[in-house]
């Protein structure tokens, strides 16, 4: 009885069990709870700023707002944010935008034209199943119109002292937006009047209005050229002060009328006299006996009423033989289209440099040459007082403008078998073509000092006329002489008579002692052989 009675209850229990595992099966009855929303707050918690602060508080455009959110029955996954000016009519899902940040640094909108403005704020939570805050966190933030910033471009300054072109960079700014700035103003010498110029200027080339032939002109107007392609803006302006201290003025003005803290630069501004430019690029030292040599050539054979202007473009100096510095420091950053526009107001230009062929980065002319073809194309010529030395690295050298402008056909690597190459004194410099369009034979010259650093060149080529060869010798590293066939080249000029070119240093840079004199003793020769090059150019003739 006792174990039918245990049995009995186990079927019972099993039999309930069954029945409550069935009634599983069949479904829970009831209904679930809804999804509810989620809550936003802003750190601000004031619905609005503008009581509170005041006009004489307002707040910068850009201001760092925060927020959180929270879910009673899940979780935040996203925001929407939106602001806009108060008043303006706005939908209730229109211009919502997405973020999962909490924090945003936020430049908020005002009117173009008006100086202040109050913002309506909004942002609102989005949960895990896409709900969004009904009633979303909100302030208004009273704001007023930030100024404009300018900085000019210290890589695009003048040097200390230009001519009449010269060119200036700059970058605006605006906190409200690119958009909110109007204009740039700019003016010489004067803090209250400005001239306009477009709002995208950011690289600007002037050009003084130069009447050569007024030398009482001590003030002028400047033509404006806007950006590296030199589009004329067809403006002036006023006041450009010539040979003296110059001040330039830029600032940026956005719609509103409120101005940038202006920019300015003060430097030198020559005023060109002549048609004739002598560039001293002499820069193995300080003294002045290779440019007073080389303007008192020029002078002899010049007309007197033909000034000469002077380009400085020495500094800084080289030590030892070889001169090898960095670009001069005087030399306008861009050189085109500033350089090229300068050089162009000249009809010849007269070249004394102690290198320009051995290094594309650390020799001034060719960083010149290459902006020279609106000089040549108005019928400019060009005397070239230079040496030929061995480039330090020859591959870095490929393609220097230089050796492209000069009349010669290729540079002379000196062998690594040879110590040096030699012109000894008394070396034969004969002449070894005639020179087109002069009144008298070129004087066979010669050599009055030992020549070890200067290397002739090769002269190849339809429109090169070599003019004078060198009778050089050569030293090997093992000390066997001998004496060196060829390139000999030391002068040439271009066939079409626009550059001649002079290889040999005539004087010595420190004492003014002759380098070269006449094959016959005649110590003027070499002067002479120099101004008939000139006149073969076209310098005008005394």
């Amino acid at each position: 009885m006792k174990i039918v009675s245990t049995i009995t209850k186990l079927g019972c229990f099993l039999a309930a069990a069954f029945l409550l595992w069935s009634g599983c099966d069949a479904g829970i009855s009831g209904s679930a709870f809804e999804n509810q929303p989620p809550d936003t707050e802003l750190s601000v918690r004031d619905s609005s700023l503008v009581d509170n602060l005041g006009d004489a508080e307002r707040l910068s455009s850009t201001v760092f707002v925060s927020w959180t959110g929270s879910d009673p029955d899940g979780f935040v996954t996203a925001f929407e944010l939106r602001f806009f000016s108060e008043g303006e009519p706005r939908g209730p899902e229109d211009g919502w935008v997405r973020t999962t940040r909490n924090d945003s640094l936020v430049l908020l909108p005002i009117p173009r034209g008006d100086r202040a403005a109050n913002v309506v704020f909004e942002v609102r939570a989005l949960d895990n199943e896409g709900a969004k805050d009904p009633r979303p966190a909100r302030t208004v933030f009273p704001i007023q119109n930030a100024p404009p910033t300018i900085r000019l471009s210290s890589f695009d300054l003048p040097p200390d002292t230009t001519f009449h072109v010269f060119s200036f960079a700059w970058s605006a700014s605006d906190p409200e937006g690119l958009e909110n700035l109007d204009r740039i103003e700019v003016s010489f010498n004067d803090t209250t009047n400005f001239t306009a110029l477009p709002v995208d200027a950011a690289f600007v080339t002037f050009i003084g209005q130069v009447n050569r032939d007024d030398p009482g002109q001590a003030v002028t107007e400047a033509d404006v050229f806007l950006g590296r392609g030199f589009q004329r803006a067809n403006v002036t302006v006023p006041n450009l002060r010539l040979d003296e201290e110059n001040t330039f003025y830029v600032r940026a003005v956005d719609a509103t009328d409120t101005t940038s803290v202006r920019e300015e630069y003060t430097w030198h501004v020559k005023k060109p006299a002549g048609q004739v430019l002598f560039v001293n690029d002499f820069r193995k030292s300080t003294f002045p006996t290779v440019q007073q040599y080389h303007l008192g050539l020029l002078r002899e054979y010049l007309p007197p009423t033909v000034e000469i202007d002077i380009w400085n473009v020495t500094t800084p100096f080289a030590s030892g033989s070889a001169g090898n510095v960095p670009r001069s420091n005087l030399l306008p950053p861009a050189a085109d289209p500033t350089i090229s526009r300068m050089l162009a107001s000249w009809d010849y230009i007269y070249w004394v440099s102690t290198n320009t062929v051995n290094s594309i980065g650390g020799n001034n002319l060719p960083f010149v040459a290459g902006a020279l073809d609106l000089f040549f194309e108005q019928g400019g010529k060009m005397m070239v007082h230079t040496p030929i030395t061995q480039p330090q690295n020859p591959e870095d050298n490929l393609g220097n403008p230089a050796i492209l402008l000069l009349p010669l056909s290729e540079l002379f690597l000196r062998p690594d078998s040879l110590q040096r190459m030699e012109l000894p004194r008394n070396a034969a410099i004969p002449v070894v073509n005639d020179l087109p369009g002069v009144s008298e034979p070129l004087p066979d010259l010669a050599s009055a000092n030992f020549y070890i650093n200067e290397l002739p060149y090769f002269a190849e080529g339809a429109n090169i006329i070599p003019l004078y060869e060198a009778d050089y010798g050569y030293l090997t590293r093992r000390g066997a002489r001998g004496d060196w066939a060829e390139p000999t080249t030391v002068a040439s000029i271009s066939a079409d008579r626009r550059v001649g070119l002079f290889a040999l240093p005539m004087v010595n840079e420190q004492s003014g002692a002759d380098f070269l004199t006449g094959a016959d003793g005649d110590p003027e020769a070499p002067r002479r052989a120099i101004k008939l090059m000139l006149e073969s150019l076209g310098f005008p003739k005394n």
